[in-house]
């Protein structure tokens, strides 16, 4: 059985026709399907490029194939190729045989249109709420606020007219968004179990930010997201630490990640005199070169406007990391309350930065605590759940 789905992530096709992310979508991801799927057909934006782009990990391969539709980027240009955006979605729905879309997001929508029109069922995977998503500060467009709320309209009858569902948390979204009919939760990130560390990284950890305060280092912060959007706050994050060193914190930022927004951060981070705290990494590939970023942080730091159940956060957890974040999407279902911001706001983001490093013993709980919670995303505890989603929308399908 072919299955397709849809995805808001862009993708490279090189001169030679192979298939490369821009992100974690490769081909180790979307295998999971073929769990169940003989076959994986990926309904995605694609980009042309003159040559193999550098450090980015195929996506294509044995059984997973790439259906592209028309490249565009932003709102604007989404409205200037929706005709053509459009007929690629109608062609699509004859390529497969039965249909997952990874919502929410307008690739997904235009598929889901023609699938109600034909009256075909359909399985959803809710990895995004486009109410938080685009709140104020998120994307720079006049059309946010209108596409805001169209888009929280669609994805909640997404929801309610799939026949199988199936959400990031355990129950955040399906709050917001109510399934129709069965469902089930599991995250994206399945983490081997190598890469979640034992507990005597706790005390190694808790030994080296020792040493660093008594020798005057600074003290590191990690952030892990792309910058092509402020959806993750960076921006809020690099005002938070000048905050702190104007109260004499000794901080450093590092930076993993990249996008259209690099210059103006950058920017930033000079007009408030941090320029030589704030260390831009770029893009660096997925895996152990993360993890050996995460392994020098003493604290890792995401204030997202929005998330579904951030995988940067979990695999911090997983290095034994001690993490602060802002109160959306699935965040409150990895962490206690006690390490939540509100989201967009600067001031209470550098108190709890000041708070947290100020407390040997608290950075000690929270990076133990970390590891037990990363351990319940180990990859054999979810295939299950996954597993069972797909086997639910294959029997639909057949019957």
């Amino acid at each position: 059985m072919r299955v397709m789905v849809t995805f808001e992530a862009r993708f490279i096709r090189a001169p030679t026709g192979d298939v490369y992310t821009r992100g974690t979508v490769d081909y180790n991801f979307l295998s999971r399907y073929l769990a169940v799927f003989d076959e994986v057909i990926v309904l995605a934006r694609m980009e042309d490029a003159d040559e193999i782009p550098p450090n980015k990990s195929r996506a294509d391969g044995p059984n997973v194939s790439f259906f592209p539709v028309p490249y565009y980027f932003g709102p604007i240009q989404f409205l200037k190729r929706y005709r053509k955006l459009k007929a690629a979605a109608e062609q699509a729905v004859d390529a497969a045989d039965t249909y997952i879309l990874r919502v929410a997001g307008p690739v997904g929508t235009l598929l889901w249109r023609c699938l109600m029109k034909k009256g075909i069922p359909y399985g959803i995977e809710v990895v995004f709420d486009p109410w938080d998503g685009l709140s104020p500060g998120s994307v720079k467009t006049i059309l946010r606020p209108a596409i805001r709320r169209i888009m929280r309209w669609q994805l909640a009858r997404q929801c309610h007219h799939a026949s199988v569902a199936t959400y990031v948390t355990e129950c955040a979204l399906q709050r917001r968004y109510p399934p129709g009919s069965w469902s089930t939760h599991y995250s994206d990130i399945d983490l081997p179990a190598d890469v979640i560390l034992d507990d005597s990284m706790v005390d190694k950890r808790m030994e080296r930010i020792e040493s660093k305060i008594n020798s005057g280092e600074p003290l590191r912060l990690c952030f892990v997201g792309s910058i092509s959007q402020l959806f993750k706050a960076p921006d809020i994050l690099i005002s938070s630490v000048a905050d702190c060193t104007k109260k004499g914190i000794n901080l450093e930022l590092v930076m993993l990640g990249d996008g259209q927004y690099r210059r103006q951060l950058e920017e930033q981070a000079r007009r408030l005199g941090i320029a030589d705290k704030v260390h831009f990494l770029g893009n660096i590939p997925a895996g152990q070169a993360v993890y050996e970023q995460l392994d020098q942080a003493e604290l890792f730091v995401l204030p997202s406007r929005t998330e579904g159940l951030p995988r940067s956060i979990i695999e911090a957890m997983a290095r034994a990391v001690p993490c602060i974040s802002s109160a959306v999407g699935g965040i409150p279902e990895l962490l206690d309350e006690e390490y939540l911001v509100p989201s967009g706001e600067v001031e209470p983001l550098a108190k709890k930065i000041e708070e947290v490093l100020s407390d040997k013993g608290k950075l000690r709980e929270m990076s133990r605590r970390n590891l037990e919670k990363a351990r319940e995303y180990c990859i054999d505890k979810l295939n299950p759940r996954s597993k069972e989603f797909f086997e639910k929308l294959a029997e639909i399908t057949q019957t």
